[in-house]
């Protein structure tokens, strides 16, 4: 999306005030500036209005405290300025506020209402319905004689791999659903034997970035990832394709 109506009066809207109330100018800026990465990643084949970005990886941009940035960010969720659902943050209202050439793109999707502007809640029976049928598609992938019992998917294993071939890193400490989605997922999609982990282990303690190994910039502490981090589908991409390696 090149680029979103912003209303001239949105410094009077009740819940932003409420974040410059207790955050001041800098928790206005950083809703704006999560609205911005949000619709840079809306294109033709992305209209999820997602932030991919998490909050150690903006704090580690704009040099907001990780925690203040975490805590602000649970506040505008909690207001209804994002939507947050199992730690997955978006802002589907953006849907009635693209440019026109991304209008035209929503108007001619197949799933989308060929309505000149699309709103939330339409957006939001379109993800519902496409969720239930990405998930009767993996019910059928799964042999029925499998029960939820013997998860034929190795969670655990894979964590303790992953301690093992990353001790560096922060643990583990709690299997949240967001976290074991995101390995069933990586094994499902990507990695479906435990030697495919372990390489991609041993290819992530090689990148300096995001072991923390980077030198620390204008008193930022360094960036250091994590076991949901990695397995999160847009930075096991980023990851596979390099791009935090050799910086």
């Amino acid at each position: 999306m090149k680029w979103f109506k912003h209303d001239s009066n949105a410094n009077t809207d009740a819940k932003l005030k409420r974040v410059r109330m207790k955050y001041g100018m800098q928790g206005y800026g950083l809703y704006w500036y999560c609205l911005e990465l949000i619709a840079s990643n809306v294109e033709k084949h992305n209209l999820t209005f997602e932030l991919e970005h998490d909050a150690e990886v903006i704090a580690f941009d704009t040099g907001i405290n990780y925690e203040v940035v975490q805590e602000m960010m649970t506040c505008m969720a909690d207001l209804g300025l994002f939507e947050n659902c199992e730690g997955v943050i978006t802002c589907l209202k953006m849907a009635s506020r693209t440019d026109e050439y991304t209008q035209q793109i929503m108007k001619r999707h197949d799933s989308v209402p060929r309505d000149s502007r699309v709103s939330p809640d339409k957006v939001r029976g379109i993800r519902r319905e496409e969720k239930r049928i990405e998930e009767n598609r993996k019910e059928l992938k799964t042999p029925s004689s499998l029960s939820a019992k013997a998860d034929p998917i190795p969670v655990t294993k894979i964590i303790d791999l992953y301690h093992s071939r990353l001790p560096q890193l922060p643990k583990c400490q709690k299997l949240t659903k967001a976290r074991e989605g995101y390995i069933k997922q990586r094994w499902r999609e990507d990695m479906p034997a435990m030697s495919n982990w372990e390489n991609f282990f041993d290819y992530v303690a090689g990148s300096q970035f995001l072991t923390g190994r980077t030198e620390p910039r204008d008193g930022k502490r360094p960036f250091l990832a994590d076991l949901e981090w990695i397995t999160k589908a847009s930075n096991f991409a980023k990851i596979l394709e390099g791009k935090y390696h050799g910086i």
